[in-house]
């Protein structure tokens, strides 16, 4: 039998590696030259993407401390808790009975964090679930029309319908509270312009230390609110727009935007409405929606607009960056996808509470 020379195993073990890496080199140049770049895009965001996202979002979370010394006590109680149960009614026992082995601190510590951290994946699981199921199921069209250039449009659809959901959500729980929905915007009795829609909406919106900070006796653009209302937030900024003010939006003023505007047939100056009042039926009847021009900030109190200026048609009505129309939010808290297309005589009985129109299909 012969014996393998030292040279000729090395060449052996070399084999199997060229033969999957030369044809894998080949195809990526081909898909490369054919200007396929989605896998690799795909590769790299998959890789890295989680990384900037991090790095995007640390900068603009806020931390309430009240809520995170309260959630640190109960799970120190809780693992206090636990460790005695167990150190009561647990431990080891050797061949030898005499011999009896008390429960270790350290197993305590060990099954607590592991619970905690089975708890935190089944929460992500869960949420990756359910957006997955929206996605196949929903009746909103969050991918249409989407051009081959512009292949984040569908995930950035996706987190401004997100948006207008956690909008509706925080409208509602305001509507429980008070029973009626937030002014439009609030003025005093010399006409000038004192807080928005969104100001008492912050609660709601997980932003209770931000809406402590605000002084409610002052205009919203007093010195002493100047810092609340340059705070950024998330939930009202489409990904689809700039986080920011340009000079062609003439305000350098450093206040932070809204893309999402309210209906202001609903909402207006010192006026709200209640879900008795809306007649024509919360499913029928639009809250906010999203706007791409004549953008302010979230905190100004003129904040709303009438949707029967047209989508993407008007500078004063609705509109996104979205290709073929725009999301708005309806009475019912449901994000909707409405065509620039649609009928005038649809768009205004979306539009009205209590016209009495008939809408149809939309």
């Amino acid at each position: 039998m012969e014996i393998p020379q030292e040279g000729e195993a090395e060449v052996t073990g070399v084999q199997p590696w060229l033969a999957i890496s030369v044809p894998i080199l080949l195809l990526s140049f081909v898909l490369i030259g054919m200007g396929l770049i989605f896998p690799f895009r795909f590769v790299f965001l998959l890789c890295v993407g989680w990384a900037s996202f991090i790095l995007r979002t640390l900068s603009r979370l806020t931390i309430s401390p009240s809520l995170t010394l309260m959630f640190l006590a109960s799970l120190l109680l809780f693992a206090v808790g636990f460790h005695v149960a167990c150190r009561r009614f647990g431990g080891t026992v050797p061949d030898d009975p005499a011999e009896v082995k008390p429960w270790q601190k350290r197993w305590s510590l060990s099954l607590v964090m592991m619970l905690l951290l089975l708890t935190v994946s089944g929460i992500c699981v869960i949420s990756v679930t359910h957006q997955l199921f929206w996605i196949v199921t929903t009746q909103d069209r969050v991918i249409q029309k989407v051009h081959m250039g512009n292949a984040y449009e569908p995930a950035r659809r996706s987190s401004s319908i997100n948006n207008l959901k956690q909008i509706g959500l925080a409208m509602h729980n305001y509507h429980d509270t008070h029973r009626q929905f937030p002014v439009g915007g609030t003025f005093d009795t010399a006409g000038q312009p004192q807080h928005s829609w969104v100001t008492p909406l912050l609660p709601y919106l997980d932003q209770q230390p931000l809406y402590d900070q605000i002084d409610f006796n002052q205009p919203w653009t007093a010195a002493d609110n100047r810092q609340p209302f340059e705070t950024r937030l998330i939930v009202l900024q489409s990904p689809g727009m700039p986080y920011d003010f340009t000079e062609s939006e003439g305000d350098a003023a450093g206040y932070k935007p809204a893309h999402y505007a309210a209906n202001s047939r609903v909402l207006s100056a010192n006026s709200s409405m209640d879900l008795r009042k809306i007649k024509d039926g919360s499913s029928n009847t639009i809250l906010a929606g999203e706007v791409r021009s004549g953008v302010k900030a979230w905190g100004d109190p003129t904040n709303f607009r009438d949707p029967t200026e047209g989508i993407n048609r008007n500078p004063r009505g609705f509109g996104s960056p979205f290709t073929g129309g725009a999301h708005v939010l309806l009475g019912d808290g449901a994000a909707r996808f409405l065509s620039e297309d649609i009928d005038p005589d649809i768009l205004k009985a979306l539009s009205t509470p209590q016209g009495g129109e008939p809408v149809g299909e939309f």
